[in-house]
């Protein structure tokens, strides 16, 4: 059986699966949606050059999140014992996010491995940043297949570069929005205010216990616009 390589990010306070952002190794990056300024801005990629083990250990996060099923008829095993690892944590499994590191949505078999991955972990809410709706195939899938879902907390993730238009298509389109980038731009494009988010802004750790921002769906069950401060 592949290696569980679910880790818990104290800078969270949560559970968190990842997985490469470029090729390394025997496998694929994920990060096939980033934009410019990903590339030019991503802490990740600072990381990298500072922890020379990442990249390696990233060939076996890779794998593993593969071998989680995409329905019901795949082989259980990896989403058996990633359930036993959150069951038998003493640490809070209310809320895990995918992913710290790498895309969650690389393509249309990552919509149903997150929606199988939910479906068996009823009891955790799962934090989903994602640029997979750059894809508007991907986008549609994912509105269809994992909106519906009561344990999920998608997020778009938006910088300076996307325009107007796609905040607009976001909004009109029920999707909470979260923006990195700029302190300044406390307002989105189409004029809604930004949530300061508590961990970036104020320097708070309430990631796991937040009822705004990030979870408002979920939690209070309306859309929401975050603003990341910048580090």
């Amino acid at each position: 059986m592949t290696p569980t390589t679910i880790r818990w990010c104290k800078d969270i306070n949560m559970w968190t699966i990842d997985r490469p952002i470029n090729p390394v190794g025997d496998v694929e990056g994920s990060c096939v949606h980033r934009t410019s300024f990903c590339d030019t801005s991503c802490y990740n990629i600072k990381l990298y050059r500072m922890f020379k083990g990442m990249a390696k250990k990233d060939i076996a996060n890779e794998k593993f999140w593969q071998s989680l099923p995409t329905n019901k008829n795949d082989n259980q095993d990896s989403l058996e014992a990633l359930q036993q690892k959150l069951f038998r944590s003493r640490r809070q499994t209310k809320r895990a996010r995918l992913m710290s590191r790498g895309e969650a949505i690389k393509d249309m078999s990552d919509v149903f491995r997150i929606k199988t991955l939910c479906e068996a972990t009823p009891d955790t809410v799962w934090w989903v940043p994602t640029r997979a709706w750059r894809d508007e195939g991907l986008k549609q899938l994912i509105q269809d297949v994992l909106f519906p879902l009561k344990n999920i907390s998608l997020n778009a993730s938006i910088d300076p570069t996307n325009i107007k238009q796609e905040e607009r298509m976001l909004k009109d389109n029920g999707w909470n929005t979260m923006y990195f980038g700029d302190d300044k731009q406390t307002t989105s494009k189409v004029g809604d205010r930004r949530y300061l988010c508590p961990k970036t802004h104020k320097k708070i750790k309430i990631c796991d216990t937040c009822k705004g921002g990030c979870f408002s769906q979920v939690t209070l069950g309306k859309q929401s616009n975050v603003h990341l401060s910048q580090h």
